[in-house]
């Protein structure tokens, strides 16, 4: 098969799946499958960007996701009050003196020369500014995750439409990445992973035990939709007609018009960074040899796989165990081992990929303009 063809024919049999599982289980199923797919497409590219293009092993990749949870909360849910009230102002002045703090270190090690006075500067600055922060801090920190905690205990967000979480997201991650970046691209091989890793680490601690900033582990609930709400929708009479012209219930069509409308989101979003990253790949700056639609695909197939490996491993045990008797021991054990087949099924298609094609479905281009 020819270089050229291979993308269309796996892409084909990726669809033909997905119309598969339309057919045979639902197309609610299928699309909120494609929906996931096409998330995890988006960050197969950004990895691909890293490790194909610069071949630097980022195993932080989750910390930047977590960066853009926090940016969503940040920006679509509304203030709350009370808790601006309680200790949103003292948040701001702890902030300010960080700021503060970070610009006398700059004027010190400007200033002074270096020498034992410079240190003995920068430490007592660094003290003196952590003793204020924390003054600041830990009282409003206590008095605003006080306010109504089991419904708020953080001071929300800014109350703008959804869609701008999405780019500021990225700036959110692009600001962590340039900090990773000064602190870790020195750094080579298992370091450098070690470093990330532990960077990550360190966002996601923050994210989750900060709770007056993000609620932590307790889950914001009722996030603003970019789409339609499925209620509104199946209650809007051009949408009871239309599905009483394809004879279904409102309520499935009105679920099935909120998926179509994220699947149209997420595709210009891939669409989007897939234009991006073939422009750079294409560039004469990084060199790598990363296929972005090899990244693409095992976005789809490894996450289509691991949510149907669980009904097919079911399946699969109904059909071999029919020949046994109703409470067999072997079937009961083997039917109710089924949904571990998702381990064994996503193990032997990485095997079989690493034994049959180590340079992936859709290999890697290795002769391209360096420059």
């Amino acid at each position: 098969m020819s270089a050229n063809l291979k993308p269309i024919v796996y892409f084909a049999i990726m669809a033909a799946l997905l119309a598969l599982v339309g057919f045979g289980q639902s197309w609610s199923v299928a699309l909120s499958i494609l929906n996931l797919c096409l998330v995890s497409a988006i960050m197969a590219l950004g990895v691909n960007m890293q490790w194909g293009y610069a071949g630097l092993f980022n195993v932080g990749v989750m910390g930047f996701a977590a960066l853009g949870g926090m940016a969503a909360i940040l920006v679509a849910k509304p203030p709350v009050p009370a808790a601006w009230a309680a200790g949103g102002w003292s948040i701001i002045a702890a902030l300010l003196t960080v700021l503060a703090t970070a610009a006398v270190l700059w004027f010190l090690y400007r200033r002074m020369t270096k020498g034992l006075l410079r240190t003995l500067a920068f430490i007592a600055a660094v003290l003196i500014g952590l003793i204020v922060f924390r003054g600041f801090l830990d009282p409003a920190v206590k008095a605003i995750e006080a306010v109504d905690p089991s419904r708020t205990g953080y001071l929300g967000g800014l109350g703008l439409p959804i869609l701008l979480a999405w780019p500021i997201g990225g700036l959110f991650a692009a600001g962590a990445a340039w900090i990773v970046g000064k602190v870790a691209l020195g750094l080579r091989s298992d370091y450098l992973a070690i470093a990330t890793l532990g960077i990550a680490e360190i966002t996601i601690a923050i994210l989750k035990n900060e709770d007056w900033l993000t609620r932590g582990v307790k889950n914001v609930t009722g996030l603003p939709r970019p789409v339609p709400y499925e209620v509104n929708l199946a209650q809007s009479p051009w949408m009871i007609d239309l599905a009483d012209r394809y004879g279904m219930s409102a309520d499935l069509a009105a679920s099935l018009a909120v998926k179509l409308c994220y699947t149209g989101l997420f595709v210009v979003v891939l669409v989007i960074v897939m234009v991006l990253a073939e422009r750079a790949l294409n560039s004469p700056w990084v060199g790598g040899s990363g296929n972005n639609w090899g990244a693409v695909l095992g976005g789809f197939l490894i996450w289509f796989v691991w949510i149907e490996a669980e009904p097919a491993g079911a399946w699969l045990m109904q059909a071999l165990t029919s020949p046994l008797a109703e409470g067999n021991w072997l079937r009961e054990h083997l039917l109710a081992g089924a949904p571990h087949m998702r381990m064994i099924f996503m193990g032997a298609i990485l095997l079989t990929v690493m034994r049959f094609s180590p340079q992936g479905l859709i290999p890697e281009r290795t002769a391209r303009r360096l420059g």
